[in-house]
């Protein structure tokens, strides 16, 4: 055999053995036949190193981006039953999924495994995160099933430091437990919503509930303050976050409350921050006013919900890195007197922004492939702008693609801020900041802000010019048709995705 035969066929071994090493996964066809949807979470990215990253950069950020989009199909599929109430089950249990679907910030996959490769030849590197759903559906039975033996057993504890008259340390352990409890919410939420199955064996729903009476009784007849006002309500807050924390050196950022299991924020929102961050600095703790860039801080978020003549508050204090829960409080304040004191708890919009989130909750897009991201000056989490105050919007994108972005506003009219702004090679993976500043003004209530992204452009929608901007005529279903297609995204499609932030508008 001459030389060039010898070097022609180590030149074919060595093509044949990078092809042998392609993870059978990197194929669309054989992920789909190896990892059917029907048994598997399924995330997969890929892309191309055009600025030539960092080989070991590009696949962690792959890796992360894979993890992500698992994370993001379970949150949309939370939401879309809650919102949409997709199983058709009665009206108590399906208030009682929302009010457990409201305490998930974040998704963790149990059991979640992720592999990656780059293609050095093509420059293309792939991450590819899966989890058995029955081994997750397992894990959540088991942890539940755990959780409540843990909290029968510091209940009977508990008791004995009433009867004994140890208030303080039982007031310590009953927090406890209520933030215990409030873990066991999330992984609920995420059996119910991986089994479709409301009464699955492993929701334990009598044990559970059964707890949280018995909690909540027993809180009550210990705490001595009643709940009057906003101001009273903090200090109470305040107050039983600190019997729970073991040290005031954390950074505790508190977020705007939002109304029920909606993204709604209000009046009473902002004096309920405002108030339960002065009550936390009289504790002696260091309050964030940094928009979520403090990385290391404590978050407390919280909820109210309506009853007859009460607004009920939940509140649950996670860490920031992990979104562990480590404290919680509750309480209740009367609707008569926010009503005296002209507190407005709802969104001047409330009816029609309920309408407008049922039609984003439909039909979704789940990612595949492209990552888009939006957020303002003031963050992404749970906004409030006041009249006369700047808006700044910033957007950034993993690969190149096509962006629209559409401003829904609170009278209901929808303004085309970029249409098919094609995210250059040189822009993937950088904020852009849209070169208009907007300013808060009439009219105040709930708004969204609305980005998506294609790797080809946009069906055209028709405007018309007003005032500088770019008015939508078409209804709010037709522009989704337009923006969103038809199909959820695969790498054998137009790559497809969409971010939201909603922000609540109000005069000062």
């Amino acid at each position: 055999m001459n030389k060039k035969s010898i070097l022609s066929l180590l030149f074919a071994l060595s093509c044949l053995t990078a092809w042998c090493q392609t993870p059978a996964w990197v194929s669309y066809a054989d992920r789909t036949i190896n990892y059917p949807e029907s048994e598997y979470l399924m995330g997969f990215m890929s892309e191309h190193n055009l600025n030539d990253e960092p080989e070991e950069e590009l696949i962690a950020r792959l890796r992360g981006y894979s993890k992500d989009q698992v994370v993001e199909s379970i949150l949309i599929d939370i939401n879309s039953i809650s919102t949409l109430n997709i199983h058709n089950v009665n009206a108590d249990t399906h208030e009682e999924y929302k009010r457990a679907s409201s305490t998930v910030s974040n998704a963790s996959i149990a059991g979640l495994k992720t592999e990656s490769y780059y293609d050095k030849r093509k420059k293309i590197g792939y991450a590819f995160s899966y989890a058995r759903k029955e081994d997750v559906i397992n894990y959540y039975s088991n942890q539940i099933a755990q959780s409540l033996n843990k909290v029968n057993t510091q209940y009977l504890m508990t008791k004995n430091q009433i009867m004994t008259g140890d208030h303080e340390t039982a007031l310590k352990s009953l927090y406890a437990m209520q933030t215990s409890l409030k873990n066991l919410d999330q992984k609920f939420t995420m059996l119910i919503t991986l089994t479709g199955d409301y009464d699955h064996p492993g929701v334990k729903r009598e044990d559970y509930n059964r707890h949280k009476v018995n909690i909540d009784k027993d809180l009550n007849a210990i705490k001595t303050t009643d709940q009057l006002k906003i101001d009273d309500a903090a200090f109470f807050i305040a107050f039983a976050l600190d019997a729970q924390l073991e040290s005031k050196d954390m950074v505790i950022r508190v977020n705007n409350f939002t109304y029920e299991d909606t993204p709604m924020t209000s009046s009473f929102s902002r004096r309920m921050k405002n108030s339960i961050e002065q009550k936390l600095i009289q504790q002696g703790y260091r309050v964030a006013n940094d928009g979520g860039m403090t990385q290391d801080a404590l978050v407390l978020n919280g909820t109210y919900w309506e009853s007859t003549d009460q607004l009920q508050i939940t509140t649950l204090l996670r860490e920031q890195s992990n979104a562990n829960a480590i404290a919680s409080a509750d309480c209740a304040l009367s609707k008569d007197m926010l009503e005296l004191d002209r507190i407005p708890y709802k969104p001047e919009n409330y009816t029609d922004a309920l309408v407008s989130m049922k039609q984003f909750a439909t039909d979704e897009i789940i990612a595949g492939g492209l990552v888009v991201d939006i957020f303002t000056n003031k963050g992404q989490d749970n906004l409030i702008f006041t009249q006369g105050e700047e808006l700044k919007l910033f957007v950034k994108a993993n690969q190149e693609c096509y962006l629209r972005f559409i401003y829904h506003l609170a009278d209901g009219s929808q303004v085309l801020l970029l249409d098919d702004y094609y995210i250059s090679r040189e822009y993937v993976n950088k904020a852009y900041q849209l070169p208009d500043v907007f300013e808060c003004a009439e009219p105040f209530g709930f708004e969204t802000l609305q980005l998506n992204a294609q790797t080809t452009p946009f069906a055209p929608l028709n405007t018309r010019e007003e005032y500088g901007y770019k008015f939508i005529l078409d209804g709010s279903a037709v522009v989704l048709q337009k923006t969103r297609g038809f199909k959820r995204s695969t790498d054998q499609e137009v790559l497809r995705a969409e971010k939201r932030i909603n922000i609540t508008t109000m005069s000062r």
